[in-house]
């Protein structure tokens, strides 16, 4: 495929319009762009994800690859990316990688660098697009409105968990002169750089009084997405802001269920409540008669039941790391 340069203009030029809401989120999308709004419940721990994202910037096919770097010999990188920026390649070659996310914060003309776990399968075609930041989806100024701390403290101020792959990175809004923006919690360096990557899902301790509408505007993905299951307990963004349902999601796929179905011998997907009050929990099962998604206090069907913005995965079966595909609605394939 040839490498080409992807406008934004040329991604909003959409055959579909839809409107959709719930009580969690409210969504409008025409064509390949729109605004989804998350609602941030007050005094509560809200499980969040990103489900609409910054334009692609190139695309292509890498010619080569090493276990740190991707090549591409008709794309300069150094042309087209921003120095100091991350930026997130998607592999949507049909090869076992199709569906990957990397991060790249390094890049030397055609050469993507400083990466990590790199295959063959991942010599194939791509898009790359930025990621996008804590000021860019809060607002550098704290547009969306969390409550800040006026003495730069942030066991006052509302929260932002961020997955690091060891834990959380903490950040909180602070309006005390000469500390003034997003800080890290713990080093109280300049946070609102931050990367976000839309396949983790993040927390947001929202300490005020009133609940926060969070209102997140970009591009629909329309490719598929792995999800890395890689904890007890994984925070997972969900990638497609509407029609995504537990049973065509393609979960089934890659979760552990269980052939007597039994919550406990399978892998638990856990949706936050729209309130944020607590979780619904589901696990796939496969015993006849009561096979496929189940709610598991009730066992009632969840195969309708539409995903929520963010998500976690419980490894109640193997233990064992593994991607969960998802796929986005069929209908997405006409925008």
């Amino acid at each position: 495929m040839k490498a080409t340069t992807l406008k934004k203009a040329a991604l909003a030029a959409g055959s579909l319009s839809f409107l959709a809401g719930t009580a969690l989120s409210q969504e409008a999308v025409s064509g390949a762009g729109g605004y989804e709004t998350l609602t941030i419940n007050a005094g509560k721990f809200n499980v969040l994800g990103l489900r609409l994202h910054e334009p692609q910037v190139v695309s292509g096919t890498f010619d080569s690859q090493t276990a740190t770097s991707l090549s591409d010999a008709d794309v300069n990188f150094s042309d087209v990316l921003t120095a100091g920026a991350r930026y997130l390649i998607e592999i949507t070659g049909a090869t076992a990688s199709e569906g990957t996310v990397i991060e790249v914060d390094s890049f030397n003309n055609n050469d993507l660098t400083g990466l990590s776990g790199v295959t063959a399968d991942d010599a194939t075609d791509y898009t790359i697009r930025a990621a996008k930041t804590i000021g860019d989806v809060f607002g550098a100024d704290n547009s969306a409105g969390l409550t800040g701390s006026a003495a730069a403290d942030p066991t006052e101020a509302s929260t932002i968990y961020v997955p690091n792959g060891a834990g959380f990175t903490q950040v909180f809004y602070s309006t005390l002169a000469g500390f003034d923006g997003w800080l890290d919690a713990s080093t109280f360096a300049d946070a609102s750089g931050l990367p976000l990557n839309y396949v983790d899902g993040i927390i947001v301790n929202e300490k005020g009084a009133q609940d926060i509408s969070l209102v997140v505007t970009g591009m629909v993905k329309t490719t598929s997405t792995n999800l890395p299951v890689s904890e007890a307990f994984t925070y997972l963004g969900t990638a497609y802001p509407v029609g995504s349902t537990l049973g065509n999601s393609g979960l089934a796929n890659s979760v552990t269920g269980s052939a007597a179905a039994d919550p406990t011998e399978a892998d638990t997907v856990y949706l936050p409540k729209a309130d944020a009050s607590g979780f619904d929990q589901y696990f796939y099962s496969t015993l006849a008669g009561f096979d496929g998604w189940l709610n598991s206090a009730t066992f009632a069907s969840g195969a309708d039941v539409e995903l929520t913005s963010g998500i976690i995965i419980s490894q109640n079966g193997t233990g064992a790391d593994f991607n969960a595909p998802i796929s986005p609605p069929a209908y997405y394939e006409d925008l």
